[in-house]
C-alpha cells in the first residue's frame, strides 16, 4: 500500500508540473537562484543533461537551465517556432515588449561581441556570433547573451562585413584565432553590422561564458 500511495504520488507530482507548466512560468527571473528539486516540480523531468547544463522541452519549446551547487545559475530558451522570451521577468523596464522580435539593437549599444568562428568554420555546425548586454545596476546588473546562428541571410551578412573589416586591418590569422574575441577594437563593428539581426537563442544570468580566442 505505502509504494503505491507513492508511485501515485510521483504520478500526480508529475502530471500536476506538465499541466502547470508553462514557458513564461519556466523561462522567469523568479527561477533564478531555486534548487534543482523546485525547478524541475515546475519544469519537469530533464529531456537531457551534459555538465551543469538540463535541458527541458514545455510547450514545444527548449528550454535550458544551467544548475551549479543544486542552483539555477542561467536560463536559455530557444526562439522561433512560437517560442518567445519575455524578459520582463528578469531586467523589468529594460526588457523589449512582449511579442517584439528580438535582436542586438533592442537594447542599444554597449554589447560585447564574440563569434565562435568567422572564416574555414568546417561543417559540423553552424557557428554562432553572441552579443552580452547587462543590465543596469537598477535592475541587478543581470547579463543578457544573444546568439545568432550564422546560418540566415541577415546573419551571414553580418559576419561578412564583420570578417572582411577585422582582415583588412588585423590580418587573417588573426581572424582564424578569433583573437577579436579577447579584444575590443572590433566591437564597433560587430555593433553595427548586427544591430538588426534576430536572435536564435537567448540566455539571462550572470557571469554567463563568452567564447574565447585560440
Amino acid at each position: 500500500m505505502k509504494f503505491k500511495a507513492l508511485t501515485l504520488g510521483i504520478l500526480i507530482a508529475s502530471a500536476g508540473a506538465s499541466q502547470a507548466a508553462t514557458v513564461n512560468e519556466v523561462f522567469n527571473g523568479k527561477m533564478l537562484g531555486t534548487n534543482q528539486r523546485y525547478f524541475e516540480s515546475i519544469a519537469g523531468v530533464p529531456r537531457d543533461s551534459f555538465r551543469n547544463d538540463h535541458t527541458f522541452v514545455v510547450q514545444n519549446c527548449q528550454i535550458t537551465a544551467t544548475i551549479g551547487d543544486g542552483k539555477v545559475t542561467a536560463l536559455r530558451l530557444d526562439l522561433g517556432q512560437g517560442c518567445e522570451a519575455n524578459l520582463q521577468s528578469f531586467i523589468g523596464e529594460d526588457a523589449p515588449k512582449p511579442g517584439q522580435t528580438i535582436t542586438p539593437g533592442v537594447f542599444g549599444s554597449g554589447q560585447r561581441y564574440t563569434a565562435s568562428c568567422l572564416a574555414e568554420c568546417g561543417n559540423a555546425a553552424d557557428p554562432s556570433a553572441y552579443a552580452l548586454w547587462q543590465a543596469p545596476r537598477s535592475a541587478g546588473g543581470m547579463e543578457v547573451l544573444m546568439e545568432m546562428v550564422l546560418a540566415g541571410d541577415k546573419a551571414m551578412t553580418a559576419a561578412d562585413e564583420w570578417e572582411k573589416q577585422i582582415k583588412q586591418a588585423a590580418g587573417m590569422d588573426y581572424v582564424l584565432a578569433t583573437k577579436f574575441n579577447c579584444e575590443t577594437r572590433f566591437n564597433s563593428i560587430a555593433e553595427a553590422v548586427f544591430k538588426d539581426v534576430p536572435v536564435n537563442a537567448i540566455t539571462v544570468g550572470y557571469g554567463l561564458p563568452t567564447q574565447r580566442c585560440n
